[in-house]
């Protein structure tokens, strides 16, 4: 909220507002991101109760939620394309929704048995020097 005209605006329109210029977009009075203040509760409890729709309605989600549930929505929609899911084709492995298309499962496996043999060799290296410490104490 600007402190003099006590205009309200959304933070993210307000700082891209401000990226162009440092004036209230309502009148035109000078402000900057260091005048704003928060709006006061009570604007913050009437917008809370707004319905909207869920940012991946683009992805198919026809949910209309109040403004304060959005955030918890978000994390559980099936919509969402960055949701995690599990590869179901016999890896296991975890991965954003949107990535799931282009997984290669070989891949991801060969990948996971380099680490496997890699660490393995680590540790046979690390064994055999303690072996050779211990044979010369």
């Amino acid at each position: 909220q600007a402190p003099h005209c006590e205009h309200a605006f959304c933070n993210a329109c307000i700082t891209q507002w401000f990226s162009q210029q440092q004036t209230c977009p309502v009148d035109r009075s000078v402000v900057t991101v260091a005048h704003l203040r928060p709006v006061p509760r009570i604007m913050r409890n009437m917008l809370s109760k707004l319905q909207i729709t869920c940012d991946n309605a683009v992805f198919g989600c026809t949910a209309v939620v109040r403004l304060d549930n959005l955030m918890s929505h978000l994390n559980d929609c099936e919509h969402n394309p960055k949701r995690p899911v599990t590869c179901e084709q016999g890896c296991g492995l975890e991965m954003p929704k949107d990535e799931l298309p282009n997984h290669n499962c070989i891949k991801h496996l060969r990948s996971v048995v380099q680490q496997q043999q890699t660490r393995i060799a680590e540790l046979e290296k690390t064994s055999a020097e303690h072996k050779h410490q211990l044979a010369e104490q």
